[in-house]
C-alpha cells in the first residue's frame, strides 16, 4: 500500500452540445444516447482528498467527511458516500481508510454551472491517482488507461462529469458515429476540428440561481416511459454524427442550427414527459430571441444552448470577443438575474495540484 495519503485534482465543468437525457435499465448511469460536450476551463471544481489508515475492528460502512468551501456539509455526504460505495469494487482499500473531502468552485453554487460534472471529475481524478500510487508497484497505467479509469468511476458519481476529465471534446455513449465510444466511460474526440471551430467561449447567462423543481435525477427517471423517448435516443444518434462530421469540416451554419436543436429538444421531453414540467423561464425565451435577432443581423457566429435549467450557454468564436461582449452588457445583461454571467474558455483539462 503506497505511503501517498493526499492528492488534490482541479476538473472543468461542461457543457453538452449533443445531450444525455435518459438512462439504460440494467446498469448504474449508462446513458440510454451518446453525447458529446465542451469543457469550460474557467468554470471549475477543486477538490483535495486526504486519508487516513482505519484503526480498530474493521467496518462495512465507509468512513467520510466532506466540506464545501471550508464548511462541513453532512448533507451532501450520502451522495459521496453513494459514489464510494459504487466505485469500492474496483477499489476494495476504500474501506480501509477514513477519508477527509474538501470540494470548492470557483463560481457561486446554484448558478447553472454543472458543479456535479466538476465536483465528481475531480473526485473521480483523486481517487483514480490514489489507486494509481497503490498499484504502482503490479503495474503501470498509461495516461489514456488513467484517464478512462477516471472517466468510469465520474460516471458512477453523476453522468456528465465522466465526460470532463478531458480537455478535448468527450464522447459519452456507444454510437456508430465514433468507434471507440462506449457507455462505460467518455473518451477523446480525437479528430482534427476546423479551425473555426477550435477557439470558441462561452459566456453563462444567470437568468435563475434557485433550485429547479425537478432535479435531473428525476427528469431522467421520466423518459422511462415517456412516449417519445424511442424517438429521442434515435434523434441524438443522427445528431452526434452530423455534429461531429460538422466540427470537421467547419459547417458553422449546421452546427449552430444543430446545438440549438438539441437544447430545445432537451427541454421539449421535459414538457412532454408525465408528469410534464418547465424548467426554461420568460427571461430565457427573451435572451434566446435576442441571440437570434443578433445574429440573424450581424452574421456573428455564435449559439445559445441550455442545461437542464433556465440558463443560457451563449457559445461564440472568441475573435468576436469584443462585440459579443457588448452585445451581452448592452442587450442581454437585464434579462439576467443580479446582472450576473460568467464566462470561460472552450478546451480546459483537469489539473494535478
Amino acid at each position: 500500500m503506497s505511503e501517498y495519503n493526499s492528492v488534490k485534482f482541479r476538473c472543468p465543468s461542461n457543457i453538452a452540445l449533443v445531450k444525455y437525457w435518459g438512462k439504460k435499465t440494467g446498469g448504474v448511469q449508462l446513458p440510454a444516447n451518446p453525447s458529446i460536450s465542451w469543457t469550460l476551463s474557467d468554470l471549475h471544481a477543486t477538490t483535495t482528498v486526504t486519508r487516513s489508515k482505519m484503526t480498530g475492528l474493521s467496518s462495512s460502512a465507509i468512513s467520510l467527511e466532506f466540506f464545501l468551501a471550508g464548511e462541513s456539509k453532512p448533507s451532501f455526504e450520502p451522495k459521496i458516500r453513494q459514489f464510494l460505495e459504487r466505485i469500492a469494487p474496483f477499489m476494495p482499500q476504500i474501506k480501509e481508510f477514513h477519508w477527509k473531502i474538501e470540494s470548492e468552485n470557483n463560481f457561486p453554487h446554484g448558478t447553472g454551472i454543472a458543479s456535479s460534472a466538476a465536483g465528481f471529475g475531480a473526485l473521480a481524478l483523486c481517487f483514480a491517482d490514489f489507486q494509481r500510487a497503490d498499484l504502482a508497484a503490479e503495474q503501470s497505467w498509461s495516461e489514456e488507461e488513467f484517464l478512462q479509469i477516471a472517466s468510469k468511476y465520474a460516471r458512477l458519481g453523476s453522468g456528465s462529469a465522466c465526460r470532463s476529465v478531458y480537455g478535448q471534446p468527450g464522447i459519452w455513449g456507444e454510437t456508430n458515429a465514433w468507434a471507440e465510444a462506449t457507455d462505460e466511460f467518455a473518451v477523446p474526440f480525437t479528430a482534427h476540428v476546423h479551425e473555426s471551430l477550435k477557439y470558441w467561449a462561452d459566456a453563462v447567462l444567470i437568468v435563475d440561481d434557485g433550485e429547479k423543481s425537478v432535479s435531473s435525477t428525476q427528469g431522467h427517471d421520466l423518459l422511462k416511459d415517456h412516449p417519445y423517448a424511442a424517438s429521442r435516443y434515435q434523434q441524438a444518434q443522427v445528431n452526434l454524427e452530423r455534429l461531429l462530421e460538422m466540427m470537421k469540416v467547419g459547417d458553422l451554419n449546421g452546427f449552430i442550427s444543430l446545438v440549438e436543436s438539441e437544447a430545445l429538444q432537451l427541454h421539449a421531453m421535459m414538457m412532454s414527459s408525465e408528469p410534464y414540467y418547465l424548467l426554461i423561464r420568460p427571461n430565457t425565451i427573451a435572451i434566446i430571441e435576442r441571440i437570434w435577432n443578433k445574429r440573424k443581423e450581424t452574421q456573428w457566429p455564435m449559439a445559445f444552448t441550455l442545461d437542464a435549467g433556465a440558463n443560457v450557454h451563449l457559445l461564440y468564436d472568441k475573435s468576436y470577443s469584443e462585440p459579443v461582449m457588448n452585445f451581452i452588457e448592452t442587450e442581454l445583461l437585464p434579462y439576467c438575474k443580479n446582472s450576473l454571467y460568467l464566462c470561460s474558455d472552450i478546451g480546459g483539462s483537469p489539473q494535478k495540484i
